[in-house]
């Protein structure tokens, strides 16, 4: 047999679903430890803090967002599907948000532009056990606005009827992309809110935040891993 037929008979699908179970368990792995030095000495070294955006929590977290975008542009390539690259782009823009905190930055451009801290006195004055400032006004018009971004762009790349297998994948990135929402905008707003409500919880509240968009993270590169390996 020469050195093409072996490469072509080679089990590779078989073989990159043994490595997306390896791939799973060392990100887990990773997440726990870093989560875990975030808890011991996070708070006396940037570098093992997760809040830090030059941390090594942040890098690592970037660069599983860019193989993401890397597996779905693979994806696009090997089924000609416009929905991965759709998602290609939603994780490509993940990687620069976390990279340069994008969505703080437009946040904080809100809050002058629509003069939210005048707002904030309004909430405080009927809220104030529900603490959030200007900033975190803006942040969730960004947050609102993404999301409206996305669902158009799913509607318009939305796989045919006949398209089976893209319709199960979006479907799962679609719950995936609730589940991330959850710690991503759900723990980040009670993080601030725990200030005022109740200040011993607030590493707490951080470490849950920070380690479930980790962990999402994680379970996001096996998800496509394994889906390469059906394509």
């Amino acid at each position: 047999m020469s050195a093409s037929e072996a490469l072509r008979h080679f089990p590779w699908r078989r073989q990159l679903r043994v490595f997306a179970f390896a791939l799973l368990a060392l990100l887990l792995a990773a997440d726990l430890l870093l989560i875990g030095l975030h808890v011991l000495w996070g708070y006396d070294h940037w570098i093992w803090n997760m809040e830090d955006e030059t941390g090594l929590s942040e890098r690592f977290q970037h660069l599983k967002w860019a193989v993401a975008a890397v597996l779905l542009l693979i994806l696009f390539m090997r089924r000609r599907a416009l929905i991965y690259a759709a998602w290609a782009l939603l994780f490509a823009y993940f990687a620069i948000d976390d990279s340069i905190r994008l969505h703080e930055r437009v946040g904080s451009w809100l809050v002058r532009v629509l003069d939210l801290r005048s707002f904030e006195d309004i909430y405080l004055e009927h809220f104030s056990y529900f603490y959030l400032r200007a900033q975190e006004f803006g942040e969730l018009i960004v947050a609102a606005s993404l999301g409206v971004i996305i669902v158009v762009v799913l509607f318009v790349a939305w796989p045919r009827p006949d398209a089976v297998s893209e319709k199960i994948v979006a479907k799962r990135l679609i719950a995936w992309l609730l589940l991330f929402a959850v710690f991503a905008v759900g723990f980040d707003m009670l993080h601030t809110m725990v200030w005022e409500i109740y200040p011993p919880a607030i590493e707490l509240v951080g470490v849950i935040e920070d380690g479930g968009e980790m962990i999402c993270a994680s379970i996001l590169v096996y998800g496509l891993t394994l889906e390469l390996a059906r394509a």
